[in-house]
């Protein structure tokens, strides 16, 4: 079955359809973006963090003591209702 799925290099486009001004605007924004970061500083771009992976050990200091000992994934097991 052809699906034109092959066209094209990995994460490319075969859409030769121009910019609308509402997009072409975004890209703009996108490629020189002066704001401020809104991801801030991470505990995994720390040396700490460097240093932990050479070693195999956790990360000093992580989970933040307000979520330690607590997993979000971890399941919540009770009585099913009625």
């Amino acid at each position: 079955m052809d699906t034109g799925s092959e066209d094209g290099e990995p994460g490319g486009t075969t859409d030769a359809t121009p910019l609308t001004d509402e997009e072409r605007a975004m890209l703009e924004r996108l490629r020189h973006s002066s704001g401020d970061s809104v991801v801030g500083a991470t505990p995994e771009g720390s040396p700490a963090a460097g240093e932990a992976a050479e070693d195999d050990a956790p990360l000093p200091g992580y989970p933040p003591p307000d979520r330690a000992g607590t997993d979000p994934l971890d399941p919540i097991f009770r009585e099913p209702t009625p």
